[in-house]
């Protein structure tokens, strides 16, 4: 074998094994963050972070894998808000009792939706996710005697773990940690099988898909589901993070604000995401410090690496990489 293959050889098997590693090198910086003296009002931001990066990954199986964009799915996270509060607050503050119930009613609203939504495709699913958003909108403002209209579901008690309360602090950032590497890995086990590979080959082009024999309506009511079902698990979280929910979560304006972290971070990465989430909610906060217009530095910054780097975050780390 000539020398520069086998050079090219090992380059190759040295960037799998660090792909390998990449990931629990990751989970156990996350995982460290509140025991190695990090600023309490840092960690606090991070873990928000968390809970947006799982919300984002939920939307990247749409827009990244299966091609259909969102405009709506704000649906999905602030439905769960809802659910797991009202639960938390009324029957029982049992994180995972709470969550299954929050997962079981955002499952049952987006079998419904999805099947609404995945008879068009295109612009025209946008726009009914967008309309499925904005009447659960409605119906936080307007069903007083549960949602207490604008004022909020308030009250929300800590979550209850194996009958021992999580206090706000590392052990609720560890939970958060926790969830977001459960549900990348469920997620990249997800399109790396033949149904994600089958979603690919939808977002390639449905009429060759279903030239081919793929039943494409079912498919992308499957991936609605799944997306909506992974976002309600950042739902849940959020709710008992800020120990409450407004009608806000489900506004169209925080559908566009997950968007904007999906692409802003890569379509397609998976962990574009997660970075374009913790890239949105520090960039937030510093251009908050300094005028109230932050939507309009964020729009800056979001046009510039949009047009620069087309396949945000993530590809400015391929390229990174790849030069190293």
């Amino acid at each position: 074998m000539a020398p520069a293959a086998v050079a090219e050889r090992r380059t190759l098997s040295s960037r799998e094994i660090w792909g390998q590693l990449a990931l629990p090198l990751v989970a156990a910086a996350l995982l460290a963050v509140p025991f190695i003296g990090t600023p309490a009002f840092t960690a606090t931001l991070l873990n928000e972070a968390l809970i947006y990066a799982i919300w984002a990954l939920s939307l990247d199986l749409l827009v990244g894998f299966t091609g259909l964009v969102s405009f709506g799915h704000a649906a999905g996270f602030g439905l769960a808000t809802y659910a797991a509060g009202y639960f938390a607050r009324e029957v029982s503050a049992d994180f995972l009792l709470t969550l299954a119930v929050s997962e079981g009613v955002v499952v049952a609203v987006a079998l419904v939706a999805g099947f609404i939504a995945t008879r068009v495709s295109g612009v025209a699913f946008a726009i009914i996710s967008l309309a499925v958003c904005q009447v659960l909108f409605q119906i936080a403002v307007g069903w007083r005697s549960v949602t207490q209209g604008m004022d909020g579901l308030v009250g929300v008690p800590l979550p209850r773990l194996f009958g021992r309360a999580i206090a706000m602090g590392p052990a609720f950032y560890t939970l958060s940690a926790v969830l977001l590497v459960t549900s990348y890995l469920a997620l990249r086990w997800l399109v790396g099988s033949p149904f994600g590979r089958t979603l690919a080959a939808i977002r390639s082009s449905e009429l060759r898909a279903a030239a081919v024999g793929i039943d494409v309506r079912l498919h992308k009511w499957a991936a609605v589901v799944i997306s909506w079902a992974v976002a309600g698990v950042g739902g849940t979280l959020f709710v008992f993070m800020k120990a409450g929910t407004t009608p806000m979560v489900l506004h169209w304006s925080e559908s566009g604000n997950v968007l904007a972290m999906t692409i802003f971070g890569g379509l397609g990465t998976l962990l574009g995401p997660v970075a374009g989430a913790v890239a949105f909610v520090f960039l937030r906060d510093e251009l908050t410090t300094h005028t109230q217009a932050w939507q309009f530095g964020f729009g800056l910054v979001f046009v510039l690496v949009v047009i620069l780097f087309p396949n945000g975050l993530a590809g400015v780390a391929g390229r990174l990489w790849s030069r190293s």
